[in-house]
């Protein structure tokens, strides 16, 4: 079965300029605190068998030479000090229970893209062709089910609306591979009421230790929404407004998240919100507006990705504390769309 990935779609010439905008400028701002590529001292690469026998990171090698895309591996206890790198190229990753997901793009004259399933040795078992550019990619703890989002096409969602980005999400038998369903083909509940509209886009999945238990970021009308869903109900309720990418912690009790706050050029700040009592709070290390899905190192710091600069390709992998305003510090160089493996 055919999985069409994620796309900003803008009407005409503007998909062009608005890509362009959101990558420069969504992503990273100018003159903040990231260093050079020349700057970054070499790392000893070694078998990404030696790494993957105790806690690490799973990630996207972001710099241009020879691993470039490439799917590696760092110790959790010190990241910059070796890099395992596999034969896997991926543009998003997701890692859980000995299983994973890489979404890849072939950019030759016609661009491919294409999910791969692999293994807890980086083999693949399966691939699948995807009709968009990969977004977001996540796995249930326990390995069962996985999510992808990917950008489509006005004529693969069935409507265009001006100025609108169109995605399409799925869920997976990580076993089979076989696609669970499609995330618009569930039902939504807001306020004890059926919510439904042509323009639903959802995104930005993560699971709940019990797997039948997932969140997801909802866009209608402008708005973004947390919604919670219920995989056997096949039901989504919602629960909060202006939550996007969301990420739920460790222990299950906090999602974090990036927050609408500002306008075209600086538009997002992260935020926490405590599922017990729907207080949000902003992360107040990280000030940047950076456009990632976060990944929870531990219950109380976060892992996130962005530019060295709007003229910079490449990525790195920063931490913030969830509490308090240290400032945020880079934590793994040279990488994007970091995963914790323990």
């Amino acid at each position: 079965m055919n999985i069409r990935r994620t796309a900003v779609v803008i009407v005409g010439v503007g998909i062009v300029v608005g890509l362009a905008l959101a990558f420069t400028f969504a992503r990273t701002k100018p003159g903040d605190r990231r260093q050079s590529a020349s700057a970054d001292p070499p790392i000893p690469t070694v078998e990404p068998s030696s790494l993957a026998t105790s806690p690490h990171l799973l990630f996207r090698h972001s710099t241009s030479d020879g691993h470039y895309n490439h799917l590696s591996l760092a110790p959790l206890a010190a990241p910059n000090a070796r890099r395992g790198v596999t034969a896997l190229q991926c543009e998003r990753v997701s890692f859980a229970a000995g299983r994973g997901i890489c979404l890849n793009a072939d950019r030759g004259v016609f661009t491919k893209y294409e999910a791969v399933l692999f293994d807890d040795r980086f083999q693949p078992l399966r691939s699948m062709k995807l009709d968009g550019s990969p977004t977001r990619t996540r796995i249930s703890p326990d390995g069962r089910i996985g999510a992808i989002t990917v950008f489509v096409t006005a004529q693969g969602h069935g409507y265009a609306l001006l100025g609108a980005f169109l995605t399409r999400t799925i869920l997976l038998d990580m076993v089979s591979g076989d696609v669970i369903g499609d995330l618009e083909q569930f039902s939504t509940w807001r306020d004890g009421a059926r919510f439904a509209e042509k323009d639903f886009n959802f995104w930005g999945v993560t699971f709940a230790r019990d797997p039948n238990t997932f969140y997801a970021s909802l866009r209608s009308a402008n708005k973004t929404y947390l919604v919670r869903g219920d995989l056997p109900l096949r039901k989504f309720t919602v629960l909060h407004e202006n939550v996007e990418c969301p990420a739920l912690s460790p222990n299950n009790r906090l999602i974090a998240y990036k927050k609408r706050v500002g306008g075209t050029m600086s538009p997002w700040r992260f935020y926490v919100l405590d599922l017990a009592t729907m207080a949000e709070r902003p992360v107040a290390g990280e000030t940047r507006s950076i456009d990632d899905q976060i990944e929870w190192l531990d219950d109380t710091h976060v892992l996130y990705a962005t530019t060295r600069s709007s003229q910079s390709a490449v990525f790195d992998v920063w931490m913030a504390s969830i509490d308090g305003d240290t400032p945020a510090t880079r934590f793994l160089n040279m990488a994007d769309s970091p995963i914790v493996a323990r």
